[in-house]
């Protein structure tokens, strides 16, 4: 077959076309003929005119050497072969962008510029470095990990809490570091669904149409999770399950409440959301169990949040699953574990039946509630009691009441704990300790049994139990503030 000629970009090809019924193998190409053009292009004159519109063209030794050996997946496509001048040519021609390749791990997300912070410290993470700046802290990942940008954040041990919001494609991320809240802000995108759902598949939270909100453990974390069309944008709150010391600035008030959880009395701790409740709660729990390892404690929670931080041979845990709820789970251990403590994780509603048989059988129970205040608390369980069709009041069931207060400051600071505790007799709710204030000690005995159900050293005496606990917790009230108080009455407080 006669040879074609074929022009691509300005170079001269010859090709041998053969036959379809055999395979294409480039022919060798003739010996040249002579020609008056040259074999390499050159690229096209303009005019005096012309090169004034231009813009000036900077030099090639000038060029970065990135620049200079741009990556090949950026280049056109050359056939044949082209001289170094004509190379040298095309790139003062046209002046190739640098480009930076986006890793395929858990850092994605596009890079955003940030200003820089004024009078800023760094803390170096094993995945990164915080910078912590005015009411700011901006995360920087260096390393992967499954909290994929926010990797720093959640291990940096002054973390409480991490929040992070999507809404109209705009995410939203706020924590509470070192007892302060801040905004974060990240050189990189965060995008919420992967990180979501990297953590519920990590963790186990089965989240899907028919269950749009779901929460769980992990990594150390007590993490909730939802989808858009529950919360309007994925949503995701993590706060870090630790182990703190409530009471370690008012360790009479723990030896208090201990004695009164061995008169044997049910506890219940009410306030805000995040106002400490739990974690009070858990400060009981926990010296009670170092007083008296071998209790047989059984503990009741809709999700594991008491248990994965009290724990020991003698204590049983019971979490809902399926059809198994609080309830159910309340009248099973009462049957067959037969508990010397019982705790309920919170009352929210339909447990409030078996919780209130169990707090008036004799059993001391630990539980909480959410309620505004004392009075609030009061309204609220009077009404589920009701609601569950017990002829009853309360105060019936429950004796002593602590009070857990949240207060955020204008610069971000939260100050959270035991702000009033009471003990309720035939005059009201007796303050026992109250905003720093305690009752003095020869009335606070007064409230207490003559005999306690827990013994220590096989005496049972509530005075000298309540010396043994001030004794062990280094309780001594040589730098206590004494006031007699004056009980409120409940009509008052309702």
């Amino acid at each position: 077959m006669p040879l074609k000629k074929v022009v691509i970009k300005g170079h001269l090809k010859k090709l041998t076309l053969k036959p379809p019924s055999q395979p294409l193998v480039a022919a060798q190409p003739p010996p040249a003929e002579p020609s008056s053009q040259p074999s390499t292009p050159q690229p096209p004159t303009l005019s005096q005119a012309e090169s004034q519109l231009l813009p000036p063209i900077e030099p090639v030794s000038s060029l970065p050497p990135a620049e200079l050996q741009p990556p090949s997946s950026l280049l056109p496509l050359q056939i044949g072969s082209q001289s170094p001048s004509s190379q040298s040519k095309l790139m003062r021609r046209f002046r190739l962008q640098r480009v930076r390749l986006r890793d395929s791990g858990r850092l994605e997300g596009v890079e955003l510029p940030l200003p820089p912070l004024k009078g800023a410290k760094m803390v170096r993470t094993f995945s990164g470095y915080l910078v912590f700046g005015d009411s700011v802290i901006r995360v920087y990942a260096e390393r992967e990990g499954a909290w994929g940008p926010l990797q720093p954040l959640a291990e940096y041990k002054g973390t409480q809490e991490i929040f992070v919001k999507e809404i109209d494609g705009e995410v939203y991320i706020s924590a509470g570091v070192d007892g302060r809240r801040s905004i974060v802000e990240l050189p990189r995108q965060l995008i919420v669904e992967r990180l979501a759902q990297r953590i519920a598949i990590e963790a186990g939270i089965p989240l899907s149409e028919r269950n749009p909100q779901d929460s769980g453990q992990f990594q150390g974390w007590r993490v909730n999770l939802s989808l858009p069309q529950l919360t309007g944008g994925w949503h995701l709150s993590a706060v870090r399950v630790v182990k703190v010391e409530p009471f370690a600035t008012e360790p009479l008030l723990l030896a208090r409440l201990i004695a009164l959880t061995a008169s044997p009395n049910s506890l219940i701790f009410v306030g805000p959301p995040g106002s400490g409740k739990t974690t009070a709660l858990i400060g009981v729990l926990r010296s009670a169990v170092n007083f008296w390892p071998r209790l047989r404690i059984s503990i009741v929670e809709e999700e594991s949040e008491v248990a994965t931080q009290v724990r020991g041979l003698n204590i049983v845990s019971y979490f809902s699953f399926g059809d198994r709820n609080v309830t159910t789970n309340i009248r099973t251990t009462r049957r067959y574990d037969r508990p010397d403590l019982l705790v309920v994780g919170e009352l929210r509603g339909e447990e409030v039946s078996s919780w209130f048989e169990a707090a008036g059988s004799g059993i001391p129970v630990l539980t909480t509630a959410h309620s505004r205040d004392l009075g609030d608390a009061l309204k609220r369980l009077n009404t589920l009691i009701q609601a569950a069709g017990l002829q009853a009041s309360v105060l019936d069931a429950v004796r002593v009441w602590v009070v857990c207060g949240k207060v955020v400051s204008s610069e971000g600071g939260v100050q959270r704990g035991v702000q009033a505790a009471y003990a309720v007799d035939v005059r009201g709710f007796v303050p026992v300790y109250k905003s720093g204030r305690y009752l003095p000690e020869e009335e606070f005995l007064n409230l207490l049994p003559p005999e306690l159900q827990f013994a220590v050293n096989e005496v049972t005496e509530s005075e000298e139990v309540y010396n043994f606990l001030k004794l062990k917790l280094c309780a001594e009230p040589s730098n206590v503030k004494f006031e007699r108080m004056e009980p409120l009455i409940p009509e008052e407080v309702v």
